[in-house]
């Protein structure tokens, strides 16, 4: 088959449903089937039973053509997809040797004893393509029944994404070789809730006749979508794109899927710069998204999580008078973190956040969610003021966010 339009994901494990382990396959597999041009139409979370994984796979293919089942490929006893896929398709289960030869050589290299229950990671539904799994054991499985295709994919995140960006999209791509990808535009906006982006919109009569908007909100940042009818023109599509940025100003911080840190990270490597980092209210939350960015060690210099005043005073240079006058939530303490931070560590650019994320701790002159966030830079100091929504996880979150949405405003664009 050379055209898949739809695709469901069934993803299994009693953690998923029991709020042990959240579930972010679905999120993932979508932005990637959708460059290809494939919409996922469904995602069914399931416990590990042998029989409701086959009720519900039957039903997927059905529907479908293209059906992605996530977990149970582990070595445990309630790992029973492979198992459970082969009684559909009256194959049995059987050893691939390429994956065992494999995971030997891994448990070798580990100084682990290779023992019955790792050997069953290696184990695929008859006739199936292994996939290798190159941050795990169990590989990936294409299974290809009449006119259905199959993938079974590892439940740990990482390798779930592995073996899909690995094996399964450059499959699907050559698959669909001339195919038409979906067009779709993104926004990606920080500082503006959704409900305000919408009431832009809808002020100015957006979106036009042919267009289709959608939004994907957390805290910090919303995803707008721009989707076109079929007789739209990719003309008319970059215009409505180009309008919609217009009216959401300096809010918009990119068009394609690109995280803050890694386009601040993209820019001070371009200049040859380093940052350095100030944290109270977020506690070492900023210092954690910029260290996830690979190759960041080469333009971040470190932090420091400043939550006492006596470690502002004492690490940071903060003015102790200043601190007793104006208090640690404040304008003039949060230039002098930044300032302070800049200094001890030599960098070119300084990032400091002070704020009250709650749920106590806040004044009718200063409430829960009222933030400073300041960034030194080499021409002087750049400071802002917010009050963010939500509860404690939100408010550091909204923080981390519009940080570092200040220092990209104040960066040279690469």
């Amino acid at each position: 088959m050379t055209s898949y339009l739809q695709a469901e994901l069934i993803s299994t494990g009693a953690e998923l449903l029991s709020g042990r382990s959240v579930n972010t396959h679905a999120r993932l597999l979508g932005e990637r089937l959708a460059r290809l041009g494939i919409a996922l139409r469904r995602d069914t979370t399931i416990p590990d039973d042998l029989r409701t994984i086959q009720r519900v796979l039957q039903d997927a293919m059905q529907r479908v053509d293209l059906v992605f089942v996530s977990g149970g490929l582990g070595p445990t006893n309630d790992d029973i997809t492979r198992q459970a896929v082969a009684e559909i398709l009256k194959r049995r289960v059987v050893t691939d040797e390429a994956s065992l030869r494999t995971l030997r050589e891994r448990m070798r290299r580990a100084g682990r004893a290779m023992n019955a229950a790792r050997e069953r990671q290696a184990q695929i539904v008859e006739g199936a393509t292994a996939l290798s799994n190159a941050v795990g054991a169990a590989p990936g499985q294409r299974i290809e029944y009449a006119d259905k295709v199959l993938f079974l994919l590892p439940g740990p995140p990482a390798e779930f994404e592995a073996v899909l960006d690995d094996h399964v999209v450059p499959w699907l791509r050559e698959q669909l070789a001339g195919g038409t990808a979906l067009r779709e535009r993104i926004l990606l906006v920080c500082g503006l809730a959704e409900a305000d982006i919408v009431q832009r919109f809808e002020a100015a009569d957006f979106p036009p006749a042919g267009i289709a908007t959608a939004y994907c909100a957390g805290a910090g940042r919303v995803e707008v979508r721009l989707h076109p009818d079929s007789d739209t023109s990719e003309a008319a599509l970059d215009q409505a794109t180009d309008r919609a940025a217009a009216l959401l100003g300096e809010a918009v911080y990119a068009r394609e899927r690109v995280e803050l840190e890694e386009l601040v990270g993209h820019r001070l490597k371009a200049q040859g710069q380093t940052l350095a980092s100030a944290e109270s209210c977020t506690g070492g939350l900023i210092g954690e998204r910029i260290t996830s960015v690979s190759g960041s060690s080469a333009w971040y210099l470190g932090g420091i999580i400043s939550y006492a005043d006596a470690v502002k005073v004492r690490e940071l240079g903060v003015d102790s008078e200043v601190l007793a006058r104006e208090g640690a939530v404040s304008d003039a303490v949060v230039r002098q973190m930044a300032e302070g931070v800049r200094t001890r560590f030599a960098a070119d650019y300084g990032l400091a956040v002070t704020g009250i994320a709650g749920p106590s701790g806040g004044t009718t002159d200063k409430p829960v969610g009222l933030v400073h966030i300041a960034v030194a830079h080499p021409d002087g100091t750049t400071a802002e003021r917010h009050v963010f929504p939500g509860n404690r996880a939100t408010v550091r979150e909204w923080t981390c966010r519009a940080a570092l949405m200040l220092l990209q405003k104040v960066l040279p664009v690469a």
